[in-house]
């Protein structure tokens, strides 16, 4: 059985289609999803969609699945802060696009998934075995941490995702580790590894007697076309959105970009608006 694993699409559809055509190209027989296929880019809802429309047999929750819940929690958002007006503005873009079962279906995702398949038992993650979030799991990190998948879990293959960069270790125990890297915003510590801006996923051959062929694929896809993609559809932040397509250079954290952008387009006023909206509905 050949198994195409993804992650980290961040609402990036065309980097994502071009990832399925190629897995499908080489005879995947199905998907398994680790989480963050929704916000920052334009296309989170026909990110869900096209995972759907395939066989796709597991689906994971990441971090950016939880802020469609946290933005929800008066006590978690501070609209001082200029990330988290960000983050507003993105669940407010995706939201007006989501339709009720992509919704619902995102309320159900898992945080871990385990199970056999092929004789070999697998442990799923999106990132750490007791946190979505943070950085415990980068690839130059120690040992020790990756060794917490040994204490949660006796899978033969752990594969997680999150950091957004590709991998293969083990823990001190002998299981394998993999990272299938993002499909929609690929990292690299090497200012040269960056400009690669293929999309990433991984091609894994299993039969009974293990992994016969692993495959950690990077694929072209048109920049362009996302890019033109953010701006038609009056993406927040489209213009830091070109960049980081085109470098690599993220937004989450540049607080001094997002100053400027929530500033010039009044996003804190829109923030608070659909913070209002979203606490009334819930209280009607």
């Amino acid at each position: 059985m050949k198994v195409a694993i993804v992650s980290d699409s961040h609402g990036n559809a065309t980097a994502l289609t071009s990832v399925i055509k190629d897995a499908q190209k080489n005879h995947a027989d199905q998907f398994w999803s680790l989480g963050d296929i929704a916000l920052t880019g334009p296309g989170s809802e026909a990110c869900y969609r096209l995972l759907d429309q395939i066989n796709t047999t597991h689906f994971l929750r990441g971090n950016w699945e939880d802020i469609y819940g946290q933005v929800r929690e008066k006590d978690l958002v501070n609209l001082e802060d200029p990330e988290d007006i960000a983050a507003v503005m993105q669940v407010r873009f995706d939201e007006l696009h989501f339709s009720a079962d992509i919704r619902k279906q995102i309320a159900g995702l898992p945080f871990k998934q385990e199970f056999s398949f092929e004789g070999i038992k697998f442990a799923l993650y999106h990132n750490s075995p007791d946190s979505d979030h943070g950085h415990q799991m980068l690839p130059t990190n120690r040992q020790e941490n990756f060794d917490l998948f040994s204490k949660d879990t006796n899978a033969d293959i752990i594969i997680y995702a999150h950091v957004h960069q590709q991998l293969l270790r083990y823990t001190d125990s002998g299981q394998m580790i993999l990272n299938p890297g993002s499909v929609g915003e690929p990292w690299a510590v090497s200012s040269n590894l960056l400009l690669n801006r293929r999309a990433n996923y991984l091609l894994m051959d299993v039969d009974n007697g293990g992994i016969s062929n692993l495959e950690f694929k990077h694929i072209g896809y048109n920049l362009e076309k996302e890019i033109d993609l953010a701006y038609s559809r009056d993406l927040p932040y489209a213009n830091l959105y070109e960049r980081l397509i085109k470098t690599g250079k993220g937004f989450t954290h540049d607080d001094q970009s997002l100053i400027i952008e929530n500033k010039k387009h009044g996003y804190r006023s829109l923030a608070e608006e659909f913070i209002s909206q979203i606490n009334s509905s819930t209280h009607d």
